[in-house]
């Protein structure tokens, strides 16, 4: 099994900022590039980075910031544009998935992509801020 590789983009400064956090906590793989959507840019501009970036033909995985939204469509017209090409696209991940995903090997790209939704769905939580119940006195003697 391979590293896959890995393309962070999204809207704004997304993919940097995912790029400087990453490179602070774990270090940034060879495998991982970065593309920002930024408001200079249009459509045919993000689809003709992807393309450029996805010149090896190899396993691919898109990272996207929204679903629906332009970096997630061009990439998913990327992958529709290769189908004999292992490419996935997900969308809506967070730092802690990629964290916990990226320095695994995989299969394809579709095990990946599911590595990094389920590791989201374990990732994000609620702070429950509920006091515990305090612990019943078993003591009967009342003393």
């Amino acid at each position: 099994m391979a590293k896959i590789h890995t393309i962070i983009t999204g809207h704004g400064n997304f993919a940097s900022g995912m790029r400087s956090s990453v490179k602070l906590l774990a270090g940034v793989p060879d495998n991982f590039d970065f593309l920002d959507f930024t408001e200079n840019m249009s459509e045919e501009d993000v689809s003709a980075k992807l393309d450029e970036l996805n010149a090896s033909g190899e396993p691919l995985l898109v990272f996207a910031d929204l679903l629906g939204g332009t970096p997630y469509k061009c990439a998913a017209k990327l992958a529709v544009a290769h189908p004999e090409q292992d490419i996935a696209v997900v969308a809506g991940c967070n730092l802690a998935s990629l964290l916990e995903t990226m320095f695994d090997d995989y299969a394809n790209a579709s095990e990946y992509a599911n590595a990094l939704v389920d590791a989201t769905k374990r990732a994000a939580q609620v702070l429950d801020l509920t006091p515990d119940e305090p612990e019943e006195d078993t003591d009967e003697d009342g003393i």
